[in-house]
């Protein structure tokens, strides 16, 4: 129904002369108008230019992306990071060059860009908790002494937050690298990685910058001795880099980050003291999943717009999801209370 947009999604949706309530999307922090950010933005335009269209291996080089690269190791907590042009160059280029003759094990939930070509791989399970038994049976029956897992942080669709630590079981004489995909958790939880800390243990972050961080770039975090050899693969030196505006804007972005956060935390945690309706809801995560039928109908009635879809195959029933954000207001998520209060 709301397609063919000639405008920014934000806090509403402007609609056939109707204005709606928008609960969807995945601009958390409502970074995407933020009037504020975007004035870093056309300030890094203005002294960079729009676009870098030279790979990372060309003899003239912008310092902006290494400056972004060390502030993003630094505001997230790792040694060394990688700033790619999307999440998925991000995830191919890890999940490739760490690959390489290590045996490969993927959760169930893995995002497509995370999939070795357009192949999905064979899953075991669907259940996480039970994939985590399997994985670590696997792993502790193979001959090999290297593996990589692949997985999630956040189940965003069904609203679970991952917990690794059902790994420690792995035997010390495997060496284990797990890439996981943060793009819903990056820039919006906070010491959600849950992998055991052991020195066989190698944790390695991938994530689109795209929802939580709001702009347009992808990233790979980790220890300096695994991530930056990642600079010398074709993927990395062959691609175009992110817009160096975006670079700046996210250097000079930090005080904004921490007001929007602030006030995202606030909303996440009023809505979820005041949800009466039976929903699937994690700590801190700005998602809330409802399998009611009728509700997303009901909240068109009402100038609401949340997320909505068949989920896990094109018949199933729909998947009714409310993303919460920075810019709603307290009348906003009053608002939305009521109404989906009234399936409960």
């Amino acid at each position: 129904m709301f397609n063919k947009l000639d405008n920014a999604v934000s806090r509403t949706i402007d609609y056939q002369g109707a204005s709606y309530l928008h609960f969807g999307g995945t601009a958390y922090l409502g970074l995407n108008t933020h009037a504020g950010f975007l004035d870093l933005y056309q300030t890094g335009l203005a002294r960079y230019g729009l676009n870098v269209g030279t790979s990372r291996s060309n003899n003239v080089q912008l310092g902006i992306y290494e400056e972004a690269e060390r502030a993003a190791a630094e505001r997230f907590g790792f040694e060394s990071a990688l700033m790619l042009s999307s999440g998925f160059l991000a995830a191919q280029t890890a999940v490739s060059f760490l690959g390489g003759s290590k045996t490969v094990i993927f959760s169930p939930d893995c995002h497509p860009a995370l999939w070795p070509g357009n192949s999905r791989p064979a899953l075991t399970t669907a259940n996480f908790e039970a994939w985590v038994a399997d994985t670590v049976a696997r792993i502790n029956g193979h001959s090999g002494t290297e593996f990589v897992v692949v997985s999630n942080t956040v189940d965003n669709l069904q609203v679970a937050i991952h917990d690794f630590s059902g790994f420690s079981a792995i035997s010390a004489d495997k060496t284990v690298y797990f890439v996981l995909d943060d793009s819903h958790g990056i820039g919006i939880l906070r010491g959600h990685y849950t992998v055991p800390l052991r020195a066989n243990f190698h944790t390695v972050v991938v994530a689109s910058l795209a929802k939580g961080v709001g702009i347009d770039a992808g990233i790979v975090l980790g220890k300096q001795a695994v991530v930056e050899p990642l600079r010398h693969t074709g993927i990395y030196l062959g691609a175009s880099p992110p817009s160096p505006a975006s670079m700046y804007a996210f250097i000079h972005g930090a005080a904004i980050y921490s007001k929007q956060w602030d006030a995202l935390q606030a909303n996440i945690s009023y809505f979820q003291q005041h949800i009466r309706a039976d929903c699937r809801t994690a700590p801190g995560f700005p998602v809330a999943c409802f399998s009611q039928p009728g509700l997303y109908d009901l909240g068109v009635k009402n100038r609401i717009v949340m997320s909505s879809f068949p989920y896990p195959l094109p018949t199933s029933p729909l998947l009714n999801r409310v993303v919460l954000s920075s810019v709603h207001t307290r009348g906003d998520l009053q608002h939305l209370l009521q109404v989906v209060n009234s399936v409960a």
